[in-house]
């Protein structure tokens, strides 16, 4: 990264070039975590050359075939002195392991993680390199701020549980967890309000948890005493069998959080930092937003609003509108308000069906609407980004109560401010007080079953993007494009692995070559697909300069409607016909 002085300079650029402003996040160092780390070690800290690192990880199948069972671990290395447009781009990521399949390791995982913690442990005391800036040799370090995964790989990276009634990792003591019919619903948010606070009285959840305060975390000293007693449990070593956890192995306090210390603890600033693992909030929205489209169209299979769901109802003695009527020998169950109707779920399918988007936006939504025209299926993470935050909203109104829809785009706008490139920390104070509201709103309209770990997340998602910056150097989108990068290069189906190497050490040599080429055409210097009014000059009318050409269709046939919107176009958004425009209209008027 220092053998030229264009890269040295992007390395150094949070340090000689970021203009940070007070209340402003668009950098990674803008973000509580990397100033903290920067008091704990000041000697790190004086030297911009250091690197900041994340490390990224995901299981994948390099087959296109769903019904093969195959999964291997590839291990992505993120430098973040980079500026925010290079920082989390495909070719700066460097693949430190390949973990081989077919299967999920687990905690053996730590096995694999053993080279590179050793390679971190060099890389913390220093190594010797070369600054293409100064011309001298110098003492690089580096170090691991976060690492970077979805929800299920959280738990095989850090060895804590993920699952029942610890599922949330911010929620240490007295969790929200309660056991219901066939799982475990995570409700009674409002204990994240304050005291006194309207939402708090009369609250059908009062009572149900052992504390109506805030859940809350480890300290350092009591994390550090939980893996104590996880210390010696070590790969591949068999554990001793025991029986099936229950409701009073948590009233008891029994329940093993952590289920090993991983190897990542060996690092001597491993336990200084703030943030550790980050929440992909690229999963959270999708969950959420599947969850939503699923109990509002009633999609069978995926309902949340299911028999088990109605008879918890019962059970905690709440919602007596939803619970089952009794008639004779059978029971009814009531219609619920946030369901849709036949009628409804194909108007509410064509609204989003018709809906377009700028080029690159987002994908054709309508591909995932049923022949019918009443199921939305198959949507990709990035589709539920679009739906939850723009178009749930408002293709919503109409169709529910006010409450209910008003309450999804309260939690849209919450994810679309959440997802900007620059963050405020005002706004990121008060979206902290706005989800705990949000969430206790969702709990009046949905049954408990609707609330898994997944609806509870939100709340902890402002104090992570406090302590990091933007989510976008912490979900996992540009680690997905990676490894769909990974896939293809797959050419040898008996070897995977293999093929994978020898494709990513090729590539990366044609990556570094082509850094000195100024003069050769490549990716990283050839001009964007639009470049917007770069050939101004050329047309003489600047809303023709936009620089895009025709790659096909030599002659082009517009009907009248095609013509009248080119009109109003120019007429619109060219300058020059400015003095055309107010002739007429005095012409007209006058």
């Amino acid at each position: 990264m220092f053998v030229t002085k264009e890269a040295s300079e992007k390395a150094q650029w949070h340090k000689l070039k970021r203009q940070p402003r007070e209340k402003e996040m668009s950098h990674l160092a803008d973000g509580e975590a990397w100033k903290d780390f920067d008091k704990e070690y000041p000697d790190f800290a004086k030297d911009p050359r250091n690197l900041r690192l994340g490390l990224a990880t995901n299981g994948f199948n390099p087959f296109s075939e769903k019904n093969t069972r195959y999964s291997m671990w590839p291990v992505f290395v993120v430098p973040y002195n980079l500026p925010p447009w290079a920082c989390m781009e495909e070719s700066n990521f460097m693949m430190a392991l390949l973990i081989p399949g077919p299967t999920c390791l687990g905690k053996d995982f730590d096995v694999f993680l053993e080279p590179l913690v050793e390679d971190l442990l060099e890389l913390w005391a220093g190594v010797r390199a070369y600054d293409a800036i100064t011309g001298k040799m110098f003492k690089l370090r580096a170090a691991v701020l976060w690492c970077i995964h979805d929800y299920p790989a959280l738990s095989t990276l850090s060895g804590r549980t993920t699952k029942g009634y610890f599922a949330c990792t911010h929620c240490d003591k007295h969790p929200l967890s309660y056991s219901l019919r066939g799982k475990i619903g995570y409700f009674g948010h409002f204990r994240f309000l304050p005291k006194g606070h309207p939402l708090r009285r009369n609250n059908e959840f009062v009572g149900l948890h052992e504390s109506n305060d805030p859940p809350s975390e480890f300290s350092i000293q009591e994390l550090l005493a939980e893996l104590e007693k996880v210390k010696d449990v070590r790969p591949a070593k068999p554990q001793e069998s025991g029986t099936k956890r229950n409701r009073s192995e948590l009233k008891s306090g029994r329940v093993k959080i952590w289920s090993r210390m991983v190897s990542l603890w060996k690092l001597p600033y491993w336990h200084k930092l703030k943030l550790r693992h980050n929440l992909d909030v690229m999963h959270i929205e999708k969950n959420i937003c599947e969850s939503l489209i699923a109990t509002i169209l009633n999609i069978v299979g995926k309902i949340k609003d299911t028999v088990k769901a109605r008879l918890d109802l019962k059970d905690l003695g709440i919602k007596k509108e939803l619970q089952f009527r009794e008639d004779g020998d059978s029971c009814e169950m009531p219609h619920a308000r946030y369901t849709l109707n036949d009628k409804q779920k194909k108007a509410f399918c064509e609204f989003v069906g018709k809906v377009k988007f700028p080029d690159g936006f987002a994908s054709n939504i309508s591909r995932c609407l049923n022949a019918e025209g009443t199921k939305v299926q198959g949507l990709k993470t990035h589709d539920c980004h679009i739906l939850l935050q723009r178009i749930l909203p408002a293709a919503m109104r109409g169709f529910l109560d006010k409450d209910i829809y008003e309450a999804i785009a309260e939690l849209g706008k919450i994810f679309r401010e959440l997802c900007s490139r620059t963050l405020n920390r005002d706004v990121l104070a008060q979206m902290k007080k706005e989800i705990p509201i949000i969430l206790v709103k969702l709990e009046k309209i949905f049954p408990p079953a609707f609330f898994d770990v997944m609806m509870h997340l939100p709340v902890h998602l402002p104090d992570e993007a406090l302590l990091r910056g933007p989510v976008q150097y912490g979900w996992m989108y540009p680690i997905e494009r990676r490894l769909y990068t990974l896939k293809r290069y797959v050419r040898n189906r008996a070897w995977p692995e293999g093929s994978i190497a020898e494709a990513y050490i090729a590539d990366e040599c044609l990556t570094f070559f082509s850094r000195y080429m100024d003069d050769v055409d490549t990716r990283f210097n050839r001009e964007p697909r639009n470049m917007g009014f770069s050939n101004e000059e050329a047309y003489g009318v600047d809303v023709f300069g936009h620089g895009v050409n025709f790659t096909s269709a030599p002659e082009l046939v517009y009907d009248e409607n095609g013509f009248d919107q080119m009109v109003w176009f120019v007429l619109n958004n060219c300058s020059q016909v400015e003095t055309y425009v107010e002739y007429v209209l005095i012409t007209i008027f006058l």
